[in-house]
C-alpha cells in the first residue's frame, strides 16, 4: 500500500478525548459573565433550561443535520432577556473548556511530527456543535507545532458525518484526488462507512487505552468492506515509515 498523500482525522476520541465532560460546568463557567439579567434568574434555572433545550434540539435534527454554538447560545440569552460582557466568540471558548479542556489521545504528538516530516499533510474532520474557530484554537493550543491545512466542524458545514457532503467539501479543500487521502477517527458508523462512502480510504483508531463508550458500539458493528486497524499511533507510524 502507497503512503497517503494527506491523512484527514476525527477530533473526539481520535485526536483529543475529554475525560472530564461535564455539561453544567459549561454553563456554571460562563454564568458570571452575565452582564444583564432583568429577570433575575438563577445558575440552576438557566442551566437546566439550556441542557433541556439541547437535548430538545439534537432529538429534532437527526443525526446527519447539526446547529451551530453561537445560534444556540443566542437563543438562551434572548429568552432570558440577557446580555453578556464578552463575545459571543469567547462565550463559546469559556463554556466548552468549562466543559471539559481536552486531552491529547496517547502518541498523537509523535505521529503528527512524524507525518510532517514525511511531507503528509492534515485536516480535520469533526462533528461538533462548536464552531470551527474554537476547535482551531484548541488543537493550536494542542499541538502548537503542528500545522493542519483545515478544520471543518459539522456546525458550519450543516451536515454530519458520515453524510457524504461534509467529505466532499474536505476532498475540494485538499486538493488531492481522494485516492490520495485516508481519513481517520474511532467510530465506525459515523467514520469508517462514512469515509469509505466518499471514496477515502478508512484506518479506525482503536487505542482501547482512552476511554469512550465506542469502543462497545464499534464491537457490535458489521463492516463488510476492508479498512484499517490501529491500536495505537506507533502502529500507524510504522506503517508509514
Amino acid at each position: 500500500m502507497n503512503n497517503p498523500k494527506m491523512i484527514l482525522f476525527d477530533y473526539g476520541g481520535t485526536l483529543m478525548y475529554e475525560p472530564d465532560f461535564e455539561p453544567m460546568n459549561g454553563n456554571k463557567a460562563i454564568y458570571p459573565y452575565i452582564s444583564e439579567n432583568p429577570h433575575n434568574v438563577g445558575l440552576e434555572k438557566f442551566g437546566t433550561y439550556l441542557l433541556n433545550l439541547f437535548d430538545e434540539i439534537r432529538a429534532l435534527r437527526g443525526e446527519l443535520i447539526e446547529i451551530h454554538e453561537h445560534t444556540f447560545l443566542r437563543n438562551v440569552l434572548e429568552h432570558f432577556d440577557m446580555r453578556l460582557s464578552i463575545s459571543i466568540e469567547e462565550a463559546e471558548w469559556i463554556i466548552w473548556n468549562g466543559i471539559s479542556k481536552g486531552m491529547p489521545t496517547p502518541g498523537v504528538v509523535k505521529m503528527l511530527s512524524m507525518l510532517q516530516q514525511n511531507g503528509i499533510r492534515t485536516g480535520v474532520i469533526s462533528n461538533l456543535c462548536w464552531s470551527g474557530a474554537v476547535l482551531t484554537r484548541r488543537l493550536t493550543e494542542a499541538f502548537p507545532d503542528h500545522h493542519f491545512d483545515f478544520i471543518m466542524t459539522s456546525s458550519e458545514y450543516i451536515f454530519r458525518k458520515p453524510d457524504q457532503h461534509i467529505f466532499d467539501m474536505a476532498i475540494r479543500k485538499s486538493g488531492f484526488d481522494k485516492a490520495d487521502i485516508w481519513y481517520c477517527g474511532n467510530d465506525i458508523e459515523v467514520d469508517i462507512i462514512g469515509a469509505h462512502g466518499a471514496g477515502l480510504y478508512p484506518a479506525l483508531y482503536d487505542d482501547r487505552s482512552v476511554p469512550s463508550k465506542i469502543h462497545e458500539k464499534n464491537d457490535l458493528m458489521p463492516v463488510d468492506f476492508s479498512y484499517m486497524r490501529i491500536g495505537c499511533w506507533q502502529e500507524l507510524i510504522d506503517i508509514i515509515e
